[in-house]
């Protein structure tokens, strides 16, 4: 019995820890690291815009990288990022040098994969707000996201400055960490009418067809049964 009830803690603990995803912004960057020696990550420094990715005339390149965090095979997790160029009105500003990649790092900080988002001379701006995806690998049980303006260069002017990473899993409707049948029925309540921002409708389209319906049902259930 003593075993029986540690072990549905420990199971209760482990599937809570799912809710620990990343977060990065000027009130949310405990764990973070910024590989630049001469900038500390501080609230006065990101809302300075002095958390700056690009690649140095060295070949350095300046990253952003996440606090481990516990994850599991089938998840993927969804990355709403808030992506600040200065001077993109500049004559010099390369649009082909501004690419915002995601990475997903094994124990040994390898990328074992990446997204890459690119702006364009139609989409680009001061302020952007980008949807980035990626999947967990097999084998890994815990992981880190690492950010890179691998293109970005100082004389590009293609540098990414202070970025706002908001992460979730998949289908996780509810926010709770999981992604289970309080999704289904998180799902089920908007389709009968429930009240729901535009944040919550957007995780409830799940399929990404841009409407909440019985489809996105199916694939919160798809996910859960993996």
């Amino acid at each position: 019995m003593k075993h029986s009830l540690l072990f549905t803690l420990f199971a209760l603990l482990w599937l809570g820890s799912f809710a620990q995803l990343p977060q990065f912004s000027p009130m949310n960057f405990e764990g973070w690291i910024y590989n630049n020696p001469f900038i500390e990550l501080t609230t006065q420094d990101i809302s300075n815009n002095r958390i700056v990715l690009y690649k140095t005339t060295q070949g350095f390149n300046y990253t952003l990288t996440s606090p481990e965090f516990p994850c599991r095979m089938g998840q993927t997790i969804d990355m709403t990022v808030t992506w600040v160029t200065e001077q993109w009105k500049n004559s010099n500003f390369d649009v082909s040098k501004v690419a915002l990649t995601a990475a997903i790092l094994d124990e040994n900080d390898v990328a074992l994969d990446s997204v890459t988002y690119r702006l364009t001379s139609s989409t680009v701006g001061r302020t952007n707000y980008l949807e980035m995806s990626i999947a967990i690998p097999r084998g890994l049980t815990s992981t880190r996201l690492r950010f890179a303006a691998w293109k970005a260069d100082v004389n590009s002017l293609g540098a990414v400055r202070q970025v706002v990473v908001t992460s979730t899993l998949h289908g996780d409707v509810n926010l709770d960490g999981e992604v289970n049948i309080a999704d289904v029925n998180a799902v089920t309540d908007i389709i009968l009418g429930a009240d729901a921002d535009e944040e919550l409708r957007h995780r409830a389209d799940v399929n990404r067809d841009n409407e909440v319906g019985v489809a996105d049902i199916n694939s919160v259930i798809d996910i859960i049964m993996g």
